[in-house]
């Protein structure tokens, strides 16, 4: 690459890739229809897009991929060939290999050898690439998928060789050091890049922002003085806005995980010899960067699971995304085959039926699968899942019935900066629990405590609801000897579809928190989902109700 043109390699990337994510979204289209004219316009003139910003960027390893690529969609525009799935895996695979070479671009500044994707193509066609822009059909030559020619129209186009000339594409130049002046009117700039560094930086200087208002709220309060108190409820509103303005840049749709799955499902259909589809739904939903970005990996383990364990044959696979509350739903359905919750039980060796156990057993890494292949059967991946999900505050629950299809429905927290949580205070320590998790608070009777199968529970709204005792999970040494007589707080939270309650000594307050990682020493122990700084000054660590069962 021209050391000129460097300062241009951020933008060539940024559009290599939406050029590639628009080639595979239409060859998926066109795999199904390969009538579909709009499909094979769309990868022709990205692929030649593509070709002409490789080639103006002196990438010509990738500009000569592109064209080849252009070729293969010229003889399918004309007629020659068809799409068929043999020729859609080399077509995928030439645009993965061309993914390869822009990412590497982007790392490195170098792209990398494609001379075996491109000389593949031109066998396939037929067709002799001898320029950027110039490609010749050798006499001999014929494409491989071609239908048969008819007619004297065909038998004298095939006497002489084809050339195909496109047009060189005008490539934009760095502009004058001195423009003339013009009568036309300011440019408007509407949209900036910005890099995601410098968002993370500033997430990083709100979170110091509102820690420091918790401190200066506490010590207006304390201090008595009504006009600080009126200053600092202004101050309160102005950071509340800062906040939400820096969220909304922060958030992303799911869509940007989503999009890739359409391709990764045919690609494990092939694999797996089964016809699946994919419906896709509420891809809209905006969650915080970071959590869309990790959000990939536990979603993709859940599509190779439906695809390789849930359907048989054939079936459907459906992705969707919902709000509720403080919360985003992410599930993966599937109309297959469902969890052998009997050979759950029978791999890991117990008598129980319980549901609750059998779905812990199903994420504690067994597999009921026969055999091992490239895409599932080392009984490793949901507990995978299970464990990412968990690192960033999110929940995954599982319902099946046998033969009638699984759902894996993940729960996940909007952002993993700020939330609201209700503080309490366990023993002589303080504690926070995300109010996104909260049903409701209630002060229990101790007559109304009983005992169910060795746990203590309590009936609201005709349901049991059990009881932890968070005294005796954090702190045992202050466990009293002494029987309880007093009535109990309870904090009521939802997991999944159950309810349980968590047992405090006080319930402090409602507040705002700054959600920061788990001390080194706790890394591990499932019980908590983060730590924070209070108003005072002090920290406390953040709770997590599904760790503490």
């Amino acid at each position: 690459m021209d050391s000129g043109l460097s300062e241009y390699k951020d933008l060539f990337v940024e559009t290599g890739k939406e050029y590639l994510k628009s080639l595979n979204d239409a060859l998926l289209v066109l795999e199904k229809d390969p009538a579909d004219k709009d499909a094979i316009g769309t990868i022709f003139r990205n692929a030649h897009s593509l070709k002409g910003q490789s080639a103006a960027m002196g990438y010509e390893k990738t500009g000569f991929l592109c064209h080849a690529v252009e070729d293969v969609f010229f003889e399918i525009k004309e007629g020659h060939m068809k799409t068929t799935p043999e020729l859609a895996d080399l077509l995928f695979t030439a645009f993965d290999e061309l993914d390869k070479s822009v990412a590497h671009i982007d790392e490195t500044g170098e792209e990398i050898d494609l001379s075996a994707q491109a000389e593949a193509l031109k066998k396939l066609t037929g067709v002799k690439t001898t320029g950027a822009d110039k490609s010749v059909r050798e006499p001999e030559a014929a494409p491989v998928a071609a239908e048969p020619a008819a007619g004297p129209a065909a038998e004298s186009a095939a006497e002489e060789p084809v050339a195909t000339k496109e047009p060189a594409v005008e490539e934009p130049t760095p502009p004058a050091a001195e423009a003339a002046p013009t009568n036309q009117p300011a440019i408007k700039i509407k949209t900036i890049p910005v890099k995601t560094e410098q968002l993370d930086e500033m997430l990083s200087l709100l979170e110091e922002l509102m820690v420091y208002r918790l401190v200066l709220k506490q010590l207006v309060h304390e201090s008595g003085n009504i006009k600080l108190e009126n200053y600092m409820d202004q101050t309160k509103k102005i950071i509340s806005a800062l906040q939400f303005q820096i969220m909304s840049v922060r958030a992303v749709p799911v869509k940007m995980v989503f999009d890739h799955f359409p391709r990764a499902v045919r690609d494990l259909a092939r694999e797996e010899n089964k016809e699946i589809e994919l419906v896709v739904e509420g891809e809209d939903l905006e969650l915080d960067r970071t959590i869309v970005e990790r959000l990939d990996e536990p979603l993709t383990h859940l599509i190779r699971n439906a695809a390789s364990h849930g359907i048989d044959k054939s079936g459907v696979i459906r992705l969707s995304a919902r709000r509720e509350k403080d919360y985003a739903v992410v599930e993966v359905a599937d109309n297959g085959l469902g969890v052998d919750w009997e050979a759950v039980a029978k791999k890991a060796k117990v008598e129980t039926r319980d549901p609750a156990e059998l779905k812990k057993l199903l994420f504690s890494g067994i597999s009921t699968s026969q055999t091992v292949t490239q895409v599932s059967g080392r009984g490793v991946g949901l507990e995978v899942v299970k464990k990412t999900i968990e690192e960033f505050g999110g929940s995954i629950d599982v319902s099946s019935e046998t033969g009638h299809g699984t759902t894996f429905i993940v729960r996940l927290p909007l952002t993993l900066a700020v939330m609201k949580a209700l503080l309490v205070r366990v023993s002589q320590e303080r504690y926070a629990i995300t109010t996104s998790s909260v049903d409701r608070t209630v002060k229990v009777p101790i007559e109304h405590i009983q005992k169910s199968g060795g746990q203590e529970v309590f009936i609201l709204e005709q349901a049991e609801i059990p009881l932890i005792r968070l005294v005796q999970k954090l702190h045992p040494s202050d466990v009293p000897d002494e029987t309880q007589t007093q009535d109990v707080l309870v904090v009521i939270v939802t997991i999944g579809d159950e309810r349980v309650g968590l047992v405090v000594d006080d319930i402090i307050e409602a507040s705002e928190i700054i959600i920061k990682p788990v001390p080194a020493i706790l890394r591990g122990n499932a019980a908590f989902a983060g730590a924070t700084i209070l108003g005072d000054g002090q920290s406390a660590l953040i709770l997590n109700p599904q760790g503490l069962l």
